[in-house]
């Protein structure tokens, strides 16, 4: 009974050794590397995946590039801690086609493909016409002429390094429509991937500051194709030049408006198609201007009539107006919007510079005004004439002295022919002839010590002729002017003479 256990366990055991002896051994599992993604730019991040390695297995990776049999090592001899492991690499800047990924592991090598493609970074990626972009690219074809375009247009070219690269090229941004735009490089071996530009609306005016009336001029880019434009100032819609404005296929757009009347300050001018708007500053200054302007070479004269016309001032408002070297001053009213206009007339004032203020205490201007300085002319006597015997109560007349300052006369009546001894000298005679008063009466002299007249002229500029050339003239014998007691007392006596007279006669008569 023994011995039978013993057998059947010894043929069970045989019978096992003889089955592993038959069945076939099962495979081991196939290593395997993958790669993600297989195309990209430059600068694309690539990932190495390798399964079903053996603890204590290696591995490195090279990056094959160009026609010849360099190769980079991007990742370095590494061991794999289990049965996976996983790596990443940066592609590194190389022309544009297709190059291999070998990986290097103690089992065996593998190898896949990476096709490296052209690619461009704007900056900024958004902005106005006339802005420019700077614009970097890499993947092109080895030291190949990449062409920028802007949508279809042509924005200059710019050459790629022996690397396919290039960096810092710019382009101005064309005037173009409001929003995205595609841009992208070109060279003999296709077009790089579009990126996009996006176009904001702006206004530009010019000039950007003036006064009420100015005309200014409204340029707008960015805008939706082909739509009416509306422009405020100070929020206000104001009337343009073309009345209606609309944009191009381009979303540019020129118009321009007269600012209008309003106190001085800085006003928004705004320009919007509706949906997008636009804005500028405008510096709107108070402004005065004089109807006309005085130099040296042309000066102004007294009574000279000025128009003064301002704008910008403050509504409603007293403004002053000072003839400042002179006491005269003037004022008016501002109206709603600011705006005045005076019309003065020059007062008597000396010959050079004057200086016209006008100011409503916040906003002052200050012209020059030349006053004329030119001498009228010598006035020539004509009575009494050289030598002649004159009245006491003298009669003096002269010819007229032209000026445009308007003149008075200086008279100079003296004992001598230097005037050293004035008789008589009358100031401010508006008429060019006078006639001395009772009072100014000359006493009687003869021919041999006579009396010397001379005149000059002055206009309202206190510019003074020379005195006229003197002349002689004597007064003679002058019966005194009968009247009161003593035109009765003459009145009597010559009726006593007649009496005496007839009484005489009479008897003479008789005796006859």
């Amino acid at each position: 009974m023994k011995h039978s256990k013993i057998c059947r366990t010894l043929s069970l055991v045989i019978i096992l050794c003889l089955l592993v002896i038959v069945m076939p051994a099962t495979p081991a599992l196939a290593q395997t590397v993958t790669v993600t993604p297989t195309t990209g730019p430059v600068g694309t991040t690539v990932t190495i995946t390798g399964t079903d390695f053996t603890a204590g297995d290696t591995y490195s990776i090279t990056f094959a590039y160009g026609n010849t049999t360099f190769a980079q090592t991007v990742v370095s001899t590494t061991t794999i801690a289990g049965t996976t492991f996983s790596a990443t690499f940066s592609v590194p800047s190389v022309p544009r086609g297709t190059y291999t990924i070998q990986t290097a592991t103690t089992p065996g090598n593998f190898s896949q493909s990476f096709t490296v493609t052209p690619q461009i970074t704007l900056s900024p990626s958004s902005g106005y016409a006339d802005d420019t972009v700077t614009v970097n690219g890499t993947g092109f074809n080895a030291s190949s002429t990449v062409t920028i375009y802007f949508d279809t247009i042509n924005r200059g070219t710019v050459t790629a390094t022996t690397s396919g690269s290039f960096s810092n090229a710019t382009f101005t941004v064309p005037e173009s429509y409001r929003g995205s735009h595609t841009v992208k490089g070109s060279d003999a071996g296709g077009d790089s991937p579009s990126v996009s530009f996006t176009t904001l609306s702006k206004i530009t005016i010019a000039p950007a500051s003036g006064a009420s009336g100015d005309t200014v001029t409204v340029t707008g880019t960015g805008f939706r194709a082909s739509k009416p434009i509306t422009i405020r100032y100070n929020a206000v819609p104001v009337t343009t030049s073309p009345a209606t404005i609309s944009t191009g296929t381009n979303g540019s757009f020129t118009a321009s408006f007269n600012v209008p009347a309003g106190l001085a300050g800085t006003y928004s001018v705004e320009a919007t198609d509706g949906t997008y708007s636009a804005s500028a500053d405008f510096m709107a200054a108070a402004d005065v201007t004089i109807s006309q302007t005085t130099t040296e070479a042309s000066p102004g004269h007294v009574g000279m009539e000025l128009t003064i016309t301002g704008t910008g001032f403050i509504p409603n408002t007293t403004v002053t107006i000072t003839y400042t070297t002179e006491p005269f001053v003037t004022t008016t009213t501002t109206d709603a919007n600011g705006a005045f206009s005076v019309t003065i007339t020059i007062p008597p004032s000396t010959g050079g510079s004057h200086t016209i203020v006008v100011t409503d205490g916040y906003t002052t201007r200050e012209f020059t005004f030349v006053m004329e300085s030119e001498a009228p002319p010598i006035p020539a006597p004509l009575l009494p004439e050289e030598g002649t015997k004159a009245k006491a109560e003298a009669y003096f007349d002269w010819e007229d002295a032209d000026d445009p300052s308007g003149v008075t006369y200086t008279l100079q009546i003296a004992s001598d022919e230097d005037f050293t001894t004035i008789v008589l000298e009358k100031e401010g005679l508006t008429s060019s002839e006078y006639t001395l008063t009772e009072e100014e009466k000359l006493e009687s002299v003869g021919k041999k010590e006579p009396y010397y007249c001379r005149v000059k002229a002055i206009d309202g500029a206190s510019n003074e002729s020379q005195w006229s050339t003197p002349r002689s003239f004597y007064v003679g014998f002058q019966w005194p002017e009968l009247k009161g007691w003593l035109l009765y007392t003459l009145i009597g006596l010559s009726a006593l003479l007649l009496g005496i007279f007839g009484f005489w006669l009479g008897r003479k008569t008789a005796y006859f």
